[in-house]
């Protein structure tokens, strides 16, 4: 049962029900790919995918988790995703997840800071945090800085690595390894070039 929903829900829900057909399913296998491996998900791990879309990181990750998905746009419901803004905080209790994924949803989020506070809430003592976002340093990044290109994708924020590990630090998190995820189109990358950065967070 999903909370109720705020006036600027509304707004971000529409803007990403319009954009539920954006997907590139060579990209999403490469991020999922390098989730998984950063992740190392063990058989029967309880885990929160958060932007599950739908659904479609399962496929990454061993038979026998217990998946729970979470997503903004109500085209994704179903029996594993509950639709759910998570600005308005993550309906599940303290200490539920072994490991939560959040690939390329936090530049989305009104505030991200809460929002990590909420995952660190549900996370387990010695849990995991995976996310993923944008490199501010990549290529089509700088060009589309440099020539002044709307953003058409929901970004509302980006990280440095320092300022991701800020970040995570301020909301009990110890980072622990980060990797790249693809060059753009979509050929498997190192961090430097990568598209985007994958973050293994640890919950201190």
């Amino acid at each position: 049962m999903a909370a109720k929903i705020a006036p600027a829900s509304r707004e971000l829900t529409a803007f990403y029900t319009a954009r539920t057909a954006w997907r590139s399913p060579g990209e999403e296998r490469m991020r999922f790919r390098k989730a998984a491996r950063l992740a190392r998900v063990p058989t029967g791990a309880a885990v929160l995918d958060i932007g599950a879309r739908d659904g479609g990181l399962r496929g990454f990750l061993p038979p026998g988790v217990k998946y729970q998905g979470i997503d903004i746009a109500p085209e994704f419901a179903g029996p594993d995703v509950l639709i759910q803004d998570i600005s308005n905080g993550i309906p599940f209790p303290d200490g539920a997840y072994d490991f939560v994924f959040c690939i390329e949803v936090l530049e989305h989020v009104p505030n991200p800071y809460g929002t990590l506070g909420e995952i660190h809430r549900v996370l387990k003592p010695g849990g995991v945090l995976v996310l993923s976002v944008p490199n501010p340093y990549h290529l089509k990044e700088i060009i589309w800085n440099v020539l002044r290109i709307p953003d058409r994708q929901g970004h509302i924020y980006g990280w440095t690595r320092q300022t991701m590990t800020k970040l995570g630090e301020m909301n009990g998190f110890r980072l622990e390894r980060t990797g790249g995820t693809y060059l753009h189109p979509p050929i498997p990358m190192w961090a430097l070039l990568a598209r985007s950065i994958v973050y293994r967070f640890v919950k201190t």
